[in-house]
């Protein structure tokens, strides 16, 4: 366990490292400010963020209000949104801003809302964490990756409740769940 923990911080820190020109704490593979769910794969130390090599995600925290005092350890996870394995594991792997008083933990089922990369000028929207929905050692999930079938790539995450709550299925080559932002949102 002890390997698998430490295979998915260096991968964890190699994609920070590599988002200079994609940023991952802008996903945009569902829409703007719509929710959508993550396992959450590396928690972050500031250390981390502060390197120079992740300075671009630094930089887009920054620009989007978010104070250097409010980035702490744990304030960046990375979350996988495919299951297991494949190369869209990682690629589309988004990075999320845990908010001041939400500890997630390695495992968790996060929700978030979907931020988006800089258009017309403006600095973008920040993935978000909202909650966490499902606790890694739930002893009743009912969270899964969907379909059950684990010699699959490209799954994603299911709950039960979706459905009743307004959320959709995305399909193409980018498949997924998400809730659509209500009217209200910006």
């Amino acid at each position: 366990m002890k390997n698998m923990i430490g295979l998915c911080a260096l991968m964890g820190c190699l994609l920070i490292v590599s988002c200079a020109s994609i940023l991952r704490i802008q996903y945009d593979e569902v829409p703007a400010n719509s929710l959508h769910l993550g396992e959450a794969m590396v928690v972050f130390h500031r250390s981390d963020v502060l390197k120079d090599e992740s300075k671009p995600t630094y930089a887009a925290l920054l620009a989007a209000g978010i104070k250097d005092s409010d980035i702490k350890d744990g304030s960046l996870v990375f979350v996988r949104i495919y299951c297991c394995g494949g190369p869209n594991e990682r690629v589309s792997a988004p990075i999320l801003y845990v908010p001041s008083g939400l500890e997630v933990k390695q495992g968790d089922i996060v929700e978030f809302v979907a931020g988006r990369r800089p258009q017309k000028g403006d600095v973008g929207l920040l993935n978000i964490a909202t909650r966490i929905v499902q606790r890694y050692d739930e002893r009743s999930p009912s969270c899964r990756w969907d379909p059950p079938d684990n010699r699959l790539w490209q799954r994603v995450l299911y709950c039960d409740w979706m459905q009743e709550s307004g959320w959709v299925k995305q399909g193409g080559i980018a498949p997924a769940w998400f809730k659509p932002a209500s009217k209200e949102q910006p």
